[in-house]
């Protein structure tokens, strides 16, 4: 089950060749399908289905709290072997808690300084709304405004934020670290054309560790290939086309990664 849930730009169904659907996530969002399972299509390939984002639904991108629980309640429901959300950009709460609700996120960038640094804020995001959920649900009312101010200032690492709490009260610092440790996202490095962009991955999972006391576990590099354009244009999956390139195989490795990784999922349930 694919559910395509960048709510700003929905365009799965473009890269799957799809074009016409009677059915999006604007008919769930709008009430006028009850159940999310009957929003999924199925797509041109056997074994795959599409939950299509919509584009009729003015300001989806802004989902209100409720909703957005519905949509998780949904898709936890899924009887799917798999299901792959695929979120927008940006550190809004959407697209942390879709990133949050997911085992494990995968973070994608590209070798360049904005993508680095989006990546290493939105990570601090999560953990900075993962922190917030973990005081909430042990009732740490205590903590609630240094969390607060951690919000406030973004040079602080995670690191000297625990220290603070650590300071503070030892127990619920434990508490805090333990579950923090339970967030393992993943990182790929995309469009690598050079041996600095290969070793990014390694790079950016030592700062993350030394700054942001979480375990990023790095799943490969995917090598820069112009025909992945001219897949895109031509609405074909790239590894269809191309199944014996140096990206397709890149792309089958780490997909073998994420078979068989088995992480508790971050969320508090």
């Amino acid at each position: 089950m694919l559910i395509d849930a960048d709510l700003g730009g929905p365009n799965l169904h473009t890269f799957l060749g799809m074009r016409e659907s009677d059915v999006d996530l604007g008919h769930f969002f709008t009430n006028q399908v009850t159940d999310l399972r009957d929003v999924a299509v199925p797509t041109p390939f056997s074994g795959l289905t599409l939950v299509r984002g919509t584009e009729n639904v003015l300001f989806t991108a802004n989902l209100n709290y409720y909703k957005k629980l519905k949509l998780i309640r949904h898709i936890k429901a899924f009887e799917s072997k798999r299901v792959i959300i695929d979120i927008g950009t940006g550190a809004a709460y959407n697209c942390i808690d879709f990133f949050l609700l997911s085992n494990p996120g995968v973070l994608v960038i590209n070798p360049e300084p904005t993508s680095i640094e989006n990546a290493y804020y939105f990570l601090k995001s999560c953990i900075i709304r993962l922190l917030k959920m973990y005081i909430n649900h042990f009732q740490l009312q205590n903590l609630v405004k240094v969390v607060s101010e951690q919000i406030q200032d973004t040079s602080r690492s995670i690191y000297s934020f625990l220290s603070e709490v650590i300071s503070r009260d030892r127990h619920h610092a434990d508490l805090l670290f333990r579950g923090l440790k339970r967030f393992r996202p993943c990182l790929i490095v995309n469009k690598a054309r050079t041996t600095k962009d290969m070793l990014l991955g390694p790079s950016m999972v030592n700062v993350v560790q030394k700054y942001l006391v979480i375990d990023l576990e790095f799943l490969g590099s995917i090598p820069t290939d112009e025909n992945v354009s001219v897949s895109l244009q031509d609405m074909t999956p790239y590894v269809r086309q191309n199944p014996d390139s140096e990206v397709t195989r890149a792309i089958a490795s780490i997909a073998g990664k994420l078979e068989i990784r088995r992480t508790p999922a971050a969320e508090i349930r």
